[in-house]
């Protein structure tokens, strides 16, 4: 499938978002994606054909890039397209991407180990679940 990547910009939000319900437990809104957007920092990039197949959210300050969310939707999940937005994050001017994941999402761990990304830490009882118990997040870095 052809497909293509750049930014999004604030009119595409509402696509952002709806990806995000069908996605996470605690989806991003469309204030939320408006209020990061104010930092000159943010960047939220798309990747799409015909339609939205997914997105990342990150920071690029300097040399480093924190990303804080990739979402493909469930139907393309396992054909690329993260490892694609992943690749051209790598390809800014930079030397680190910095991210972290719930210990629980082991499928996306695997992602990141499969795209280069290293463990470097764990912040203890990080996230909370819908049930109020919490969960760990997992640390990781990628060095170009």
């Amino acid at each position: 499938m052809n497909f293509k990547i750049s930014p999004c910009n604030k009119q595409e939000y509402y696509l952002i978002a709806n990806l995000e319900k069908s996605l996470f437990d605690s989806p991003f809104s469309i204030k939320d994606l408006e209020n990061m957007s104010l930092q000159e920092d943010f960047k939220i990039w798309k990747i799409y054909g015909n339609n939205l197949i997914g997105y990342v959210c990150f920071f690029q300050v300097k040399n480093e890039v924190e990303i804080i969310k990739i979402g493909i939707m469930k139907s393309h999940q396992g054909k690329n397209y993260g490892t694609h937005l992943i690749t051209k994050i790598k390809n800014l001017s930079i030397k680190k991407i910095f991210l972290e994941v719930s210990s629980l999402n082991k499928t996306a761990i695997k992602f990141y180990e499969k795209n280069g990304f290293k463990i470097i830490g764990v912040r203890k009882n990080y996230y909370t679940l819908k049930d109020n118990s919490k969960v760990n997040a997992i640390r990781l870095i990628c060095e170009l």
